[in-house]
């Protein structure tokens, strides 16, 4: 299978920085031993420290990424889920750090990191910035927020519509950075050829529904997908940072695929197997 990654980023209508930050790995510059990699990072925090937290995020996993060998056989199976973790956890306790300082104080950012390699998606995620997965013409979530209106959605308290524009929406309870050890999900999901993967900070899923999503996903060819859905996230009032990132897996049914050269793509090896962990204690955050 061949993967085609995408990316766009834009300030929004209200705020005045973008704290946002992301990295896509794919094609010619994807590391050894993978066919694509992806990051969206959400900074938080006063005095521009939301944008240093995520620009700290992206860059030490991009550090963590090249000093390892992707290819080697101890990380053929679900080990590589494990070791995007251990980079999480890694760049959580330099983030942490960093923060030791009255300027800086409680910064922190969302993390969400994908690795595609043959027919598996692999996540390592902390945060409320979301990974998707769209399939059959459906979307589904396949990352968890860890925000407290996700709590309230998981005990019935609160529907998921309700949960998208609650007052409390962005009240979070896992971040980078907020403390020196970090507890993160990691996951190994099965793909297929046609699939396409969708990484987004919450400046999109807080101002459209997933409907809407599917709808823009499934209508634009990867080339517009990504500014199609900043511009309905904008229309929509804009009121945080977008950041979408795709990943296309082969020929997807539900995008218009451009004619690309194939000598831009990489082929990958197939056989992983799912697994699941990683739970946290709680603390709460306001963002932003």
């Amino acid at each position: 299978m061949k993967v085609t990654v995408k990316a766009a980023t834009d300030t929004g209508k209200v705020r005045e920085h973008n704290e946002d930050s992301f990295l896509t790995l794919g094609g010619k510059s994807s590391p050894p031993g993978v066919d694509a990699l992806l990051v969206v990072a959400d900074g938080m925090g006063g005095h521009a420290a939301g944008e240093v937290a995520s620009q700290m995020t992206v860059a030490g996993i991009q550090r963590a990424i090249a000093g390892e060998d992707l290819t080697s056989r101890e990380l053929r199976g679900i080990a590589l889920g494990g070791l995007l973790g251990k980079m999480l956890e890694d760049v959580n306790r330099q983030v942490w750090e960093a923060g030791q300082t009255p300027e800086r104080h409680r910064m922190g950012t969302t993390c969400t990191l994908a690795a595609i390699r043959g027919d598996q998606l692999f996540l390592a995620h902390i945060g409320d910035s979301r990974a998707y997965l769209l399939r059959n013409g459906e979307l589904h979530q396949v990352s968890t927020d860890h925000s407290w209106v996700e709590e309230e959605v998981a005990t019935g308290t609160l529907t998921r519509e309700e949960a998208r524009i609650h007052p409390n929406r962005n009240v979070i309870t896992r971040a980078i950075g907020l403390d020196p050890s970090a507890q993160i999900d990691v996951s190994a999901i099965p793909i297929e050829n046609g699939d396409l993967v969708l990484l987004c900070s919450d400046g999109l899923n807080s101002m459209i529904d997933d409907d809407e999503i599917t709808r823009i996903l499934k209508e634009n060819a990867p080339e517009q997908v990504c500014q199609a859905l900043i511009d309905a996230a904008n229309d929509a009032g804009g009121h945080d940072n977008t950041s979408v990132v795709i990943a296309v897996v082969g020929e997807h049914a539900g995008v218009r695929m451009p004619i690309t050269d194939p000598a831009t793509k990489d082929t990958v090896d197939i056989g992983l197997r799912p697994s699941l962990w990683g739970r946290a204690r709680r603390f709460v955050f306001r963002r932003k």
